[in-house]
């Protein structure tokens, strides 16, 4: 086998725990001119963490970030919830499907750097009423149980619409009211970073939401 051949297998026997660059040099001495080969055909794939590098190999990169991220597990178990219904869901979830898709075109390496939080949209154009709590509590309630995943997240984007619509309130009025009913609710609501809209919390954009 050659340097290249023998490297590779080490690395990936390793699997998703990833192989310590640093152990990799004690035991083949100077591998980086090789590793770069490697990392040059897609074969291996090398990361910080913490504040050391690993080497993971193509089989097991996906499950090592599945292991380690919660915004990259949150977003893959939402590709893969719609995947499975695609084939009988309306032109609506398509649509979500190839926007979603959009999004995590980086995933990977947003996974490593961090995403940047991005502003709230602008105010919807519809005409603003004032609606106490309740009410929006019933009709937020009932925009999750229609629009809830198999495995619960919703985005906010897509109960915005539905609300917005039946409410007659405007995009700012919603995450006010969503930013109240998840404090004073805070044991029935879940809300997670990640999505185009949503919520600041502690300077972090949070676009999804499920019932505990």
């Amino acid at each position: 086998m050659t340097a290249e051949e023998i490297l590779e297998k080490r690395i990936l026997s390793a699997g998703s725990a990833g192989a310590k660059k640093a152990d990799l040099r004690k035991e083949f001495g100077e591998v980086d001119a090789t590793l770069e080969i490697l990392v040059s055909k897609g074969q291996v794939f090398v990361d910080k963490r913490a504040n050391a590098y690993y080497c993971f190999h193509k089989d097991h990169y996906i499950q090592s970030l599945l292991n380690t991220d919660p915004r990259f597990r949150l977003t893959y178990d939402l590709i893969k919830s719609l995947e499975e219904t695609v084939s009988t869901s309306n032109h609506g979830v398509s649509r979500a499907v190839e926007t979603l898709a959009n999004n995590i075109s980086n995933l990977a390496r947003l996974a490593a750097e961090g995403a940047e939080a991005r502003s709230m949209p602008p105010a919807s154009a519809a005409p603003s009423r004032n609606l106490n709590i309740s009410d929006f509590k019933r009709e937020f309630d009932n925009a999750l149980t229609n629009s809830s995943s198999s495995i619960g997240w919703v985005e906010l984007a897509k109960v915005r619409t539905d609300v917005c619509s039946k409410c007659g309130i405007s995009g700012d009025d919603f995450y006010r009211l969503v930013g109240e009913l998840t404090s004073q609710y805070q044991d029935k609501y879940e809300l997670s970073t990640g999505g185009g809209e949503g919520v600041m919390v502690r300077g972090l954009l949070h676009g999804f939401v499920r019932c505990i």
